[in-house]
């Protein structure tokens, strides 16, 4: 090693070295430069009149530009800077004319921050006219505490007033990694060599690579919200460092509407997704980002089509008639739609879940509010970022059919074993069953898939601009052949300061997707079509016995005398059926804001989405609804805008123990939504629906607009005393055009408590709780989506007699009410946030009670009128239940690391009263009053009649192998009139209780993660059985093979046999669609710090991920997540990825 020498000093001087140098006169730290002010000893340091102490310096500028500039003491002690460098210009380059003469520069860590580091740890600082100019103290150097603990200098600082000389210093080279105690890296974490400048600031993926002195330096890690740590360097290269929290979350901001807060200070239910968790699985819909991972929203997939969206509740159904969607926020603009987003723009989905939280939104928060924030440009050097996957999908988890064998005993011996008929078979048939053939239909139109995503986009700016620009593709295959969904996205965004007091930006996102669904017959006809039927016209045995046609070599009806069901390759044929869906959206925001005092901002935002939608239907002359006909079509175009007009007001202020914030608003919000549709029939074409004008039939034209409006003011007041005691009051009025005079205006309060007990000492002094918090709220909220023409009463066109001649005129469609108002949702709200462990579990739980009233049902009415009901507000409808959020850290240690998070949701609901005249049954839209919305009504299954009950049986008229269902009065006859119905409440659609399950994993560079979601409760009438396959009772079409039916000789009590009678077979239908469901399984690498040094990049990641390798469920159907025909729909899939995420 190198030696460090002194020269020859006085005594007196040595003494006054070693002095300045004891650990207590020269102890560190570490300081935000805004928040210190220099001391009045300080300031009686002499200095010529046009310089100023660097110190001093930083301050002015940290106070000019709003920013925290970070800094040691011991870096600028007894520096001197020109003062006029203060004076005007941007603060990058005045920090750099204000560092560079003393050998410093500066890193920039956020938006706001920035921390001086040495220029280089062996580059002698520059000459300049200040070289001299570092005073100190009683003249005492400024030395490190290297010095003062080892005797050697080790700073970069190589001349300090020519008392010390120092030659080139050796390094160790050290990397490492940087995480929570959940395993998740800590990007922009300081790692400082103790007692130096010398630092790193950790990448994207908590990794950092730092030159150290020796094995005896100490490495100092800090991150804000966690504990700092510091480590011995030793002899180890590679470090893995795990920073504990300091308070759970307490910095983590949330989205709260109009606003940010704190979650540290959050009163409400807020729940929040962030990039990370949105990304993880790949959705396609950013909504699939919620499911299993928010406790209180339920989403369900509507259908396996690829592009398919979401359905999504948040605490229950609130309503019968209207619709129960959240409302969305898109950077400030409501009523956006999740499904046109590509998910890898969005950096943070915010889901506010009580009504005290979503009372800010008052008439149009009743069903929950999700807020998205798209992803924005940071400041700092151009970074660019690709992520790209690739893969295939597969047919997965399908129902299995009969092949000939099977089909054959069941239509043919098992009828004749049970005394009727066998079924007909051609000879084309025959000779499949001769030959013991199988045609597998469904085969033949499914198969693989390719799914692809290229995401790219580039960010950056400067201390005043920032901006960032992406653009994605995403392409998914269907496996329905010829089947498949395309979007295509563009994002830009920027924000600009503009002098000291104004901020303008904007964000615009286009998207353009478009669905072919191919034929809505094809796949349904392959799954009914016989498996003894032949594919090709020249492969029959004999064409003319079942008159079957040629068509492009195909044989139209398959060989086969029944002709209900079509070649399914025929239908798949687009030039035969085609069903597509083009969607173009565009979503804009732009805002100015000013900030004239401290703590007070006013911002004025209008944001503008317009979406175009049209969707085409043709049938050729040889797909199943034409057989020979001319071609139809129809074509179908909707138009939807929305503009929101913000203006918002917001002042914080802190006096004491006291903490302030208030926000003011008035908003206006209008909305078009246009559509028109046309319906034509002999077409001359077999080509798309471009030409409709020279049919020889037009079968319908329609148009309609529809125009809404809400003019809302709204002021919100958060409280703080001590950070212990929280108070939230919000109150919102708003204005509806679609509601009469007297009734358009509406008052939403709310109001929201929280106590932060684990501050009391009392609770701390126990040393169970590392975090413990208490929240009680009370919200109104509305629902808007009431239809706008519901207070008017309505005409229609009709036709009449008019003295024997048909005439055409109008007359009243319905009967308006003017006493029509909101449907209203007041809830109750208690919450616990409590952490055990150092808050290695954690934990939200949530109890909440919402009652809405004034449900918009149809109420009859004397007929009298005119009109037998009418659009009133009668019903009530109670949701009530429970929701816990839980993240445990199961394995902390240096180089792995086992995290799980749980999000538990059972909710009950329960309709309290119906039309508000007594009554309790409604059994024409399945309405019971004490019971769940969406009822199955219906008999009950009560197995199968046996030979052993043959008399038994008799007495209802049945024979063995008949569905048996329950006579509930006992009175010999199953009956379904108003006055005896045997008809019983079975169960509901909505869930009981829900289940996700997220596990993340990482050892070294590995990563692995797997989620598991559980939905309890749902039954469904399994449109599969009811909808697809028919009666086994029939011959037509092939069914399940996995259907334990009925013999005499296989006395089953589940499925109903080949030769029954079955009045009740609806009964056997409604099935329990609880599902247990493994997907997202994610194994990825990423590239040690050093390599990707070498690239010059600053992350890389591979990985291979399977989604929906495993489903279990009792559900018979095709999906239990859903309950599906199979008409216009795809098969379930399964999809192998391989992707990869780099930036520079």
């Amino acid at each position: 090693m190198k030696q460090y020498f002194t020269r020859r000093l006085p005594l007196s001087t040595l003494i006054m070295v070693l002095l300045a140098c004891h650990p207590m006169m020269m102890a560190q730290s570490l300081a935000f430069a805004h928040q210190n002010k220099p001391s009045n000893i300080e300031a009686r340091e002499t200095a010529p009149s046009s310089t100023t102490r660097l110190k001093d310096a930083l301050n002015e500028l940290s106070q000019q530009h709003q920013v925290s500039i970070i800094f040691e003491d011991v870096t600028v002690r007894g520096l001197l800077a020109n003062a006029s460098v203060t004076k005007g210009g941007k603060l990058e380059i005045r920090l750099d004319k204000l560092l560079k003469p003393h050998g410093l520069t500066f890193q920039k860590v956020n938006k706001n921050a920035y921390v001086v580091v040495p220029l280089s740890t062996t580059k002698k600082p520059e000459k300049s006219s200040q070289d001299n100019s570092r005073t100190n103290d009683n003249n005492v150097p400024a030395l490190s505490n290297n010095l003062q603990e080892k005797g050697n200098l080790h700073s970069n600082t190589i001349e300090v007033n020519d008392l010390l000389v120092a030659e080139e210093i050796p390094v160790k080279v050290i990397t490492g990694t940087v995480t929570d105690e959940t395993g998740e890296r800590l990007p922009g974490t300081n790692v400082l060599v103790k007692g130096t400048t010398v630092g790193a600031i950790t990448d994207v993926n908590g990794e950092f690579s730092l030159d150290v002195p020796d094995e005896n330096s100490i490495l100092v890690f800090s991150f804000t919200g966690f504990l700092t740590q510091e480590v011995v360097v030793g002899n180890q290269t590679n470090i893995a460092i795990i920073l504990k929290q300091d308070d759970l979350l307490l910095n983590e901001v949330v989205v709260v509407g109009y606003g940010e807060i704190k979650k540290s200070d959050l009163t409400g239910a807020v729940a929040s997704v962030q990039t990370k968790d949105i990304v993880r699985g790949n959705p396609i819909i950013a909504a699939k980002a919620i499911q299993g991972q928010v406790a209180g929203a339920t989403v369900t997939k509507l259908n396996n089509k690829p592009g398919t969206g979401y359905s999504i509740t948040i605490r229950g159904e609130n309503t019968i008639n209207n619709s129960t969607e959240p409302l969305v926020v898109i950077d400030g603009l409501m009523g956006g739609n999740i499904n046109n987003l590509n998910p890898n723009d969005i950096q943070s989905m915010d889901i506010l879940k009580d009504a005290s939280s979503t009372a800010i939104y008052g008439s149009r928060g009743a069903n929950g509010v999700i807020i998205i924030t798209t992803k924005k440009g940071v400041s700092g050097k151009p970074r660019v970022s690709y992520d790209s996957y690739i893969g295939v999908k597969n047919p997965a988890h399908l129902p299995e059919l009969m092949n000939t064998e099977q089909f054959y005993k069941s239509i043919y011996t098992d009828r004749v074993l049970e005394g009727v008929t066998g079924a007909s078979f051609t000879a084309a048939e025959r000779a499949n069953i001769d030959a013991n053939h199988t045609t597998d239909w469904v085969d033949l139109v499914t198969g693989p898939g390719m799914q692809m995503s290229q995401n790219l986009s580039i960010s950056g700016g400067s201390e005043k601009t920032t901006y960032r620009f992406s653009g994605g593709f995403l392409n998914e295959d269907g496996n329905v052949l010829y089947t498949g969904f395309k979007r295509y996205n563009l994002n830009a965004g920027l924000d600009s300061k503009i002098g000291r007091y104004f901020k303008v930006g904007f964000t615009s996102y286009v998207s353009y997707g478009d669905i072919n669904v191919g034929s809505g017959e094809s796949l349904r006809n392959a799954y009914r079509a016989r498996p003894t039927g032949t594919v090709y016209y020249d492969d029959l045995a004999n064409p003319s016995e079942n008159s079957d046609l040629n068509v492009n070599g195909y044989a139209f009806w398959m060989g086969i005398n029944d002709k209900q069901v079509g070649n399914p390759l025929l239908d798949i044929d687009p030039t035969v059926s085609k069903l597509q869906t083009t969607t173009a959206s565009v979503i804009s925001n732009a805002y100015v804001e000013v900030t004239p005092l401290k703590g007070l901002s006013i911002r004025s935002s209008i944001s503008a989405s317009y979406t175009s939608e049209r969707a085409g239907d043709f049938r050729g002359r040889w797909s199943k609804s034409q057989i020979g006909a001319k071609p139809r079509a129809q074509y179908d175009n909707r138009t939807l805008a929305n503009y929101t007009l913000d203006n918002i007001i917001n002042y914080n202020v802190d006096f004491g123990r006291h903490k302030l914030a208030f926000t003011g608003l008035q908003s206006a919000f209008y909305q078009r939504n246009e559509a028109y549709s046309i319906f034509v029939r002999d077409l001359p074409y077999d080509s798309d629906w471009y030409a409709l004008n020279t049919a020889a039939t037009i079968g319908s034209i329609g148009s309609s607009l529809v125009e809404r409006s809400i003019l809302s003011f709204m002021g919100r007041v958060n409280y703080s005393f001590n950070d212990k005691y929280l108070l939230t009051v919000t109150g919102r009025s708003d204005g509806a055009s679609q509601l009469s005079e007297g009734n358009k205006w509406a008052f939403f309060p709310s109001v929201a408590v929280a106590w932060r007990l684990g501050d009391e000492p009392f609770i701390d002094n126990l040393n169970l709780f590392s975090n413990l918090k208490l929240r009680l709220s009370y919200g109104e909220v509305g629902n808007s989506t009431v239809n706008p023409y519901s207070t008017q009463a309505g005409l229609l066109n009709t036709g009449y007699d008019f003295d024997g001649t048909p005439a055409f005129g109008f007359a009243p469609a319905n009967l308006g009410n003017k006493d029509l108002r909101w449907e209203r949702s007041n809830e109750l709200n208690l919450g616990i946030d409590f952490g055990f462990f150092k808050n290695r579990i954690a934990a939200s739980l949530e109890l909440y009670n919402r009652k809405t009233v004034d449900l918009i049902l149809s109420q009859k009415i004397p007929t009298v009128t005119g009109f037998s009901q009418v659009i009133a507000n009668v019903g009530q409808i109670e949701n009530k239940g429970i929701e816990l959020t839980l993240r445990t850290t199961n394995i902390a240690a240096k180089n792995f690391g086992w995290n799980t998070t749980f999000a538990f949701t059972k909710n009950n609901n329960k309709l309290l009263q119906l039309y508000g005249d007594g009554q309790k049954v409604d059994k024409g839209n399945r309405l019971f009053v004490g019971y769940p919305i969406r009822a199955n009504f219906d008999y009950e299954f009560d197995g199968i009649w046996q030979t052993v009950d043959k008399d038994q049986a008799a007495k209802y008229k049945q024979v063995p192998g008949s569905v048996r269902v329950v006579d509930q009065n006992n009175d010999g006859v199953i009956s379904s009139t108003d006055a005896i119905d045997d008809r019983v409440y079975l169960g509901t659609q909505l869930p009981n209780w829900i289940l996700g399950v997220t596990n993340r994993l990482n050892f070294k560079q590995f990563d692995f993660s797997f989620f598991v979601y559980y939905r309890d409760g749902v039954q469904y009438n399994n449109s599969t059985l009811s909808g697809t396959f028919g009666e086994v009772t029939g011959t037509r079409y092939n069914r399940l093979a996995s259907l334990d039916y009925w013999r005499s000789d296989n006395p089953s009590n589940t499925y109903f046999g080949v030769a029954a009678a079955n009045p009740y077979r609806s009964a056997i239908n409604y099935q329990d669609a609880s599902f247990l469901r493994i997907s997202d399984i994610t194994l990825g690498y990423t590239l040690p710090q050093a390599v990707m040094d070498k690239l010059k990049m600053s992350s890389a990641r591979f990985y291979g991920q399977v989604i929906n390798p495993y489903v279990t469920s009792k559900f018979t159907g095709f999906d239990p997540e859903f309950n599906s025909a199979i008409f216009q729909d795809d098969v379930p899939s399964m999809t192998l990825l391989f992707g990869v995420n780099i930036s520079f």
